[in-house]
């Protein structure tokens, strides 16, 4: 925690020594200026981060389970990204499968589930990205995958904690919280997070029980 949260409040505290300086020209400061407000954000969501995942862990976390549609909250999420993946180069493919039932779960720890695996893929995937809601056996299924040719098997059981990433790669923005909140809120919710590697292609996601 000390490590991921002193990397971008150092650079923070650099930029803003830099910002003090005399001979320092008005294309540098706000250059300076747009470092810093990003790095604050980046800090932001850290300690954000943080802070929901203890309270998830500790059962503090509110939810309400109800009738979730699975879809309906994954379509907005998808349009919400859609620029981002745009800007990214991604190519996105979206397999949704039409009638299928609800899931119990809390709608806003769905949303954030959906919106961190989201997240998740843009951050650290590669530019071919597809995603699927199916039906599998008793469960509904939703999947982000892509191209990850320096995984390995010995990753996978290590993608769900707190500060793992498959590169350990400690810049202040590749924590790995991202996919341990999904973990946890997935198993207070009810459901189970997933991830596999087959043939270079990872595959990360949850099943969610039907709602019956």
């Amino acid at each position: 925690v000390s490590h991921d949260l002193r990397t971008p409040l150092t650079s923070i505290l650099g930029y803003l020594q830099l910002m003090g300086r005399e001979d320092i020209s008005p294309e540098e400061y706000r250059h300076c200026l747009e470092i810093v407000e990003g790095r604050a954000k980046v800090l932001q969501d850290l300690i954000t981060s943080f802070y929901d995942l203890s309270r998830i862990e500790g059962g503090e976390y509110p939810l309400e389970l109800q009738s979730v549609d699975l879809r309906r909250r994954l379509e907005p999420l998808l349009a919400s990204f859609y620029e981002d993946f745009q800007q990214a180069g991604f190519q996105v493919e979206v397999e949704l499968e039409e009638g299928l039932p609800p899931v119990l779960a809390d709608p806003s720890g769905v949303t954030r589930v959906l919106t961190n695996l989201l997240s998740n893929a843009l951050k650290h995937g590669s530019t071919a990205l597809t995603i699927r809601l199916f039906r599998e056996g008793d469960f509904l299924v939703t999947s982000f995958s892509n191209d990850a040719p320096h995984l390995t098997q010995e990753d996978l059981p290590r993608v769900f904690e707190r500060f793992y990433t498959g590169d350990q790669m400690r810049t202040g923005q590749n924590t790995g919280l991202g996919l341990a909140i999904v973990k946890a809120l997935a198993q207070r919710m009810g459901h189970t997070a997933f991830a596999q590697l087959e043939n270079g292609v990872f595959t990360v996601g949850v099943r969610w029980h039907m709602y019956r």
